[in-house]
């Protein structure tokens, strides 16, 4: 019998693993936006989310910035962050 060896801390420093219960339906919808954001992971996809979340946070927060959604046809929606 050959031992595996397991993954030392050292590799795992500054790292922490996080799980989620989402609702199915949530879930359903993760792999095809994951596919469209061209990720190689849903690890990544929530990386990328929470980074984006996170300036755009901050930016509303910290320095008043307004966020507008504009589509081609012109119309436009504000979006408001808690």
């Amino acid at each position: 019998m050959t031992a595996v060896p397991r993954t030392s801390r050292a590799a795992n420093q500054g790292r922490a693993r996080l799980n989620l219960e989402l609702p199915e339906r949530l879930r359903a919808r993760l792999e095809p936006l994951r596919a469209l954001s061209e990720a190689d992971s849903l690890t990544e996809m929530v990386r990328r989310a929470i980074a984006l979340y996170d300036v755009l946070l901050m930016a509303v927060r910290d320095r008043g910035v307004t966020i507008v959604l504009r589509s081609r046809d012109g119309t436009e929606r504000e979006l408001h962050f808690p």
